[in-house]
C-alpha cells in the first residue's frame, strides 16, 4: 500500500486536481462529498473525459470521477483485493478503516 494519497471535495475544480496530481506525483484522488468518500479521479479519468467530452478545465471532479468507491479495509487480504480489482475493472484500491482514507493498493503492489 502506498500512502501518498489524497482526497478533494467533490466541488474541486479539474484544473485544481492536476495541479495537486502533478505536485504530489500521484496518479488518483478520492473524491468527498458530505464527509464521505464517493468516488476516485485518475490521471486516465483527465485524459479520458476531459478530452473526449470536451470538458472545461474548470469542471467540478465529481463529473470526471468513477463512482461508487470501490475501496478495501486495512484487514482485508490480499486475495480479496485482487478479486476486486479483476471484477471491477480497476487498477486502484483507496485502503479506508473507520472513514479514514489510510493509502491505496494498486495493481503493482500485489502483481496481478
Amino acid at each position: 500500500m502506498k500512502s501518498t494519497i489524497l482526497a478533494l471535495e467533490s466541488s474541486a475544480t479539474a484544473s485544481d486536481a492536476a495541479k495537486i496530481m502533478e505536485i504530489r506525483d500521484i496518479e488518483a484522488i478520492v473524491v468527498v462529498e458530505n464527509k464521505k468518500f464517493i468516488g476516485i479521479v485518475t490521471d486516465r479519468d483527465f485524459t479520458i473525459k476531459l478530452g473526449s467530452h470536451a470538458y472545461p478545465i474548470d469542471t467540478p471532479i465529481n463529473r470526471l470521477m468513477s463512482y461508487p468507491l470501490i475501496s478495501i479495509d486495512q484487514n482485508a487480504e490480499i486475495s480479496v483485493a485482487q478479486n476486486l480489482m479483476k471484477k471491477n475493472k480497476v487498477k486502484r484500491l483507496p485502503v479506508i478503516s473507520e472513514n479514514a482514507l489510510l493509502g491505496m493498493v494498486t495493481m503493482n503492489d500485489i502483481h496481478i
